[in-house]
């Protein structure tokens, strides 16, 4: 379970009422960014000494941040969705109508959207979202938060690449300066699986919501009280890829059925999303 405390840090006045439709707002929080990373930082604002620190089977806040693609060091415009996670429990967040705003209508008005997540005062490095040059979504977002004894030293982005065939698994980790991290400079797994947006717009005609931003959360090491963090065992990459893969193409059978009675021309995109997932 999870509660919603803060949305929205530096509205963009163009698309502001389409944004504001699609995301279920609570507490509107102005945050400028500039070269202080400290706006970034992820804390409750209405309860800062339960979620400055992360205790089993507690809240504890995570945010993630939306923009665009590029120098992030310099005056850019930025939305900020923030949400009370149970510490230690696989967790997700969505977005809803986010498919729709940033793909559809190019919310951010650039190449590319980025994301990225924050807790405490610890960042992850940026994901892209969607790349308005490829017609790439790249949906399948999972961070692992590091605790050293309830405070988090480290976001990292899990394994992206079990989702999908290695063909279909390409770089997507970020600096902050809009240059491409290397893993060996991240220390982590920098690809992720992406769909096309065509694929997408199917789904979402189907009332699939799997294109939506959305980000999934597990913690590994300890917590205030030395307790041991395990959630981060039931993270995607720690099952074998083949099981999460059938898994996608169950997904893409199931919708299949749902849309017989659509016309020819959806009929046909979804032979080509099965031919996608199933490398033909």
């Amino acid at each position: 379970s999870h509660s919603y405390i803060s949305t929205m840090a530096s509205t963009i006045s163009a698309h502001s009422l389409l944004w504001a439709i699609f995301v279920l707002l609570s507490i509107i929080s102005p945050f400028a960014a500039s070269q202080d990373l400290q706006p970034y930082d992820c804390i409750d604002p209405q309860n800062p000494g339960l979620t400055s620190r992360v205790e089993i089977g507690q809240n504890t806040t995570v945010c993630l941040y939306a923009g665009p693609g590029g120098d992030w060091n310099s005056n850019i415009q930025y939305k900020r969705f923030s949400v009370n996670l149970v510490a230690d429990e696989f967790s997700n967040y969505k977005v809803p109508g986010s498919f729709n705003a940033i793909a559809g209508s190019n919310f951010f008005n650039g190449n590319a959207t980025q994301i990225f997540a924050a807790s405490q005062s610890a960042l992850s490095f940026q994901r892209r979202y969607y790349d308005a040059t490829t017609n790439y979504i790249f949906p399948y977002l999972t961070i692992i938060v590091d605790v050293v004894d309830g405070v988090v030293r480290g976001i990292a982005w899990d394994d992206a690449c079990v989702f999908c065939e290695k063909r279909q698994c390409i770089p997507n980790t970020y600096n902050f300066d809009g240059t491409e991290a290397t893993s060996e400079q991240a220390s982590q797994s920098t690809d992720g699986c992406y769909l096309t947006k065509s694929i997408c717009e199917v789904f979402q005609a189907a009332g699939n919501d799997i294109c939506d931003l959305k980000l999934y959360v597990v913690w590994t090491g300890t917590d205030v009280n030395g307790n041991v963090l395990m959630s981060s065992d039931t993270r995607f990459s720690a099952f074998p890829p083949n099981r999460v893969q059938e898994k996608v193409v169950g997904s893409y059978d199931s919708i299949m059925n749902d849309v017989q009675n659509f016309g020819q021309d959806v009929k046909d995109k979804f032979n080509s999303i099965g031919n996608f997932f199933k490398g033909n």
